[in-house]
C-alpha cells in the first residue's frame, strides 16, 4: 500500500466534510499498512475550533494504541496541517507526514503564512519526514467551488 492509497483515505474523509456542510479537511493515520485512525473537519458541527481533522485524527490513534506516542505511524493529511495540529503532530512523535494540498496550492482562499510546518519542526527540534503533494490535484479539486 503507497501514500497515495494511504492518502485516498484522507481524502474520502475530506469529501465527508464537505458534504456536511465543513471545509474539505481530512486525516488518516496507519501503523505499516494498517489504518488506527481517520477523521474529518468537524467544526461547525461540534461548534468548536478544536474540531480539525488532524486532531481528532491524533486523538483517535491515542485511544486505538492506547499510548501517546505514535512513533511507528505516519500522518496523512489532505491539507497542510495548521500549527495547532502540527504540534500535536509533533508531540505524538509521527516521524512522518504526508500533505496533500499545501497553502499556497490554494491562494483564493488562504494567504500564505510565514510560519509553516517546517519550521515548527525545526523550532520544536522535532525532525518528521514532511512529504507534500500526494493528492494534490484531487485536494485542490474539492476546493474549486469554495469561495471566501
Amino acid at each position: 500500500m503507497g501514500d497515495e492509497e494511504k492518502m485516498s483515505v484522507a481524502i474520502a474523509q475530506a469529501v465527508e466534510a464537505k458534504q456536511d456542510g465543513e471545509w474539505p479537511f481530512g486525516a488518516a493515520i496507519f501503523q505499516g499498512d494498517t489504518l488506527i485512525a481517520a477523521n474529518r473537519c468537524r467544526e461547525a458541527h461540534e461548534k468548536t475550533v478544536l474540531a480539525h481533522a488532524e486532531l481528532h485524527a491524533v486523538n483517535d490513534a491515542c485511544k486505538a494504541l492506547n499510548r501517546n506516542n505514535l512513533t511507528d505511524c505516519v500522518i496523512y493529511c489532505s491539507n497542510e496541517p495548521c500549527l495547532m495540529c502540527a504540534a500535536a503532530i509533533f508531540q505524538a512523535k509521527i516521524p512522518r507526514v504526508v500533505i496533500g494540498a499545501s497553502r499556497t496550492d490554494l491562494p483564493h482562499l488562504l494567504r500564505e503564512r510565514q510560519f509553516r510546518i517546517e519550521h515548527l519542526a525545526e523550532d520544536s527540534g522535532f525532525n518528521p519526514e514532511i512529504v507534500r503533494g500526494v493528492g494534490k490535484e484531487e485536494v485542490v479539486a474539492l476546493f474549486a467551488d469554495i469561495r471566501k
